[in-house]
């Protein structure tokens, strides 16, 4: 394990887009939109820091452990402020009706099912309380992964003032809204828009594969960044998983500073290898890499440590907003819901996006996964202008372990 740079850039090494985002007046409704790695997160996260002084800012989040790691972005001085958006919602709707163990079903929150609020009722139960929030400001990171009555919900509480950071390509979950409704349900007007177009987070190999699974009809693909390298997207198929284990640790081992990040299909499997991987009989250069892990069902939180080299092993719907210096992807196990093509390639999408420099695929040779038939085919190439001259970048390697 070896010390990793792991901060918020400093306010003059922001884009002019981004500091006009931040610079936005603390009063009125406002949404920043932008692809993978354009500084939303940074935007958000630099807005607490200007305005969470006098305690009216509140930041929220659509997962824990992106609020962990924001937390440790922003410092601890405004921790307190800071929560993901249904916590957020079911605490305070806790204390609104002054809820007791004793009369718990009673004072819980009203669902539709497990920890989906039925927000009409919500709505006339704040009403019922006269409950308000006129005093607080919001700033929400992931807006597009809570829906719109969310939005509503918070709104009857007489709150004014949103900040809004949201990519509608990165919508993985079944409740969410899209930038109209988000636009719709803020009141917002053009001006109130600002796009983020720069991505600062992957290499021009990374961000054109991510690019492939992108779906947004509305517009067009990102930019890519211009940032060379000599690594190309890698699918590694297997015969043995302890093949693919070796090649995972074996990343690690050259550079114990990298955070790596292993994405997998559900929690059995991210329980697996999360314990697999700290099974390490050989003998290896460095010492054998803290391998952490978080799901909701965890009493002590999320406990990764962003500022350290490592493993870290989550399912897609916990990496949201998170960035890796490597991602290994096992794509094996994943399943369509509805059989929603569109909604496998948003997965895609997000998961891709998350590596920084490297970008790693692993299947099993004897199985079939669903999001083999979504890859770029062998040979998929892309042409890119350097400098008037069209050079070909291959979009996916594939080697056999």
């Amino acid at each position: 394990m070896a010390k990793r740079v792991f901060g918020l850039p400093k306010e003059q090494e922001l884009t002019k887009d981004q500091r006009v985002a931040i610079r936005k007046p603390i009063e009125g409704q406002y949404l920043v939109v932008g692809s993978p790695g354009t500084g939303k997160s940074v935007v958000a996260l630099w807005r607490l820091k200007k305005y969470a002084g006098d305690g009216s800012v509140q930041f929220l989040t659509f997962n824990h452990v992106l609020n962990h790691a924001n937390s440790v972005l922003a410092g601890g001085a405004v921790k307190d402020r800071m929560n993901t958006a249904m916590s957020w919602l079911y605490d305070f709707h806790w204390k609104v009706v002054d809820g007791k163990a004793e009369t718990y079903h009673e004072d819980k929150m009203p669902e539709v099912s497990n920890r989906q609020p039925d927000y009409k009722k919500l709505i006339e139960r704040f009403g019922m309380h006269g409950a308000d929030c006129s005093n607080l400001s919001f700033i929400v990171d992931e807006g597009q992964d809570l829906p719109q009555e969310w939005y509503e919900a918070v709104e009857s509480l007489n709150v004014e003032n949103f900040f809004v950071v949201a990519d509608q390509n990165q919508q993985i979950t079944s409740e969410n809204s899209s930038h109209g409704e988000l636009i719709d349900v803020l009141g917002l007007e053009k001006t109130d828009v600002i796009q983020l177009k720069e991505n600062w987070r992957n290499t021009t190999s990374i961000a054109a594969f991510a690019n492939y699974f992108y779906t947004d009809k509305s517009s067009p693909k990102p930019a890519l960044p211009n940032k060379p390298s000599v690594y190309t997207p890698i699918l590694y198929e297997y015969e043995k998983l302890n093949s693919a284990k070796e090649i995972i640790l074996n990343s690690y081992d050259g550079d114990p500073s990298k955070l790596i990040g292993l994405i997998v299909a559900n929690n059995d499997k991210r329980e697996w290898w999360a314990k697999d991987l700290q099974k390490d009989d050989k003998t290896r250069r460095e010492s054998s890499p803290i391998v952490s892990t978080y799901v909701s069902t965890h009493k002590n939180g999320v406990q990764i440590d962003f500022d350290q080299g490592g493993i870290v092993v989550l399912t897609d719907m916990s990496v949201k907003g998170i960035e890796f210096d490597e991602v290994f992807i096992i794509i094996d196990g994943f399943r369509a819901f509805n059989n929603d093509r569109e909604s496998l390639m948003k997965r895609m999408y997000v998961m891709a996006s998350r590596a920084r420099e490297r970008l790693f695929l692993l299947k099993s040779s004897v199985q079939k996964s669903i999001l083999e038939d979504l890859l770029p085919p062998a040979g998929t190439t892309i042409s890119i202008d350097r400098g008037g001259s069209l050079e070909e970048l291959e979009l996916m390697k594939r080697i056999s372990i």
